[in-house]
């Protein structure tokens, strides 16, 4: 079955997701490059969009996966960030957290991930090589 046919397939509350998560990546990946971080932050903060009232904290990690396995190049900042983002949108707390590994050996290594109620929202596999440098709240 193709893509497209999965697609097609999806249910209306999934296809809504998932259209609000690729909005949100591409969103970041051009605020990122216009903006600072807390600017950016800021000004979606005040972004008057839909709210996801009832939106599960899966249904939104899957539809955030989903959409960056389709936008070229996506990383874990814009990932994080339309993560909090929906996240924000359903009501739900969130942080953004920022951190460097503390052993790498080839130059600077950083990584971004989302937490809630202290938790990371994705599998994140190794967290404790970071050390954390910005907490980020929604």
């Amino acid at each position: 079955m193709s893509t497209f046919e999965k697609y097609l397939r999806l249910p209306f509350r999934r296809k809504r997701l998932l259209h609000a998560a690729l909005a949100w990546l591409i969103l970041s990946r051009i605020g990122l490059a216009l903006f600072s971080l807390p600017a950016l932050q800021r000004r979606f903060s005040k972004v008057s969009s839909p709210r996801l009232a009832g939106a599960s904290l899966a249904e939104l990690r899957w539809a955030v996966l989903a959409a960056a396995r389709r936008v070229p190049g996506t990383r874990c900042l814009p990932r994080a960030l339309a993560l909090q983002a929906l996240m924000a949108r359903a009501g739900l707390s969130t942080r953004l957290c920022i951190g460097v590994a503390k052993e790498s050996g080839s130059g600077l290594v950083a990584h971004a991930w989302v937490l809630h109620e202290g938790a990371p929202v994705f599998d994140e596999p190794d967290l404790a090589r970071y050390a954390l440098l910005s907490v980020f709240p929604a």
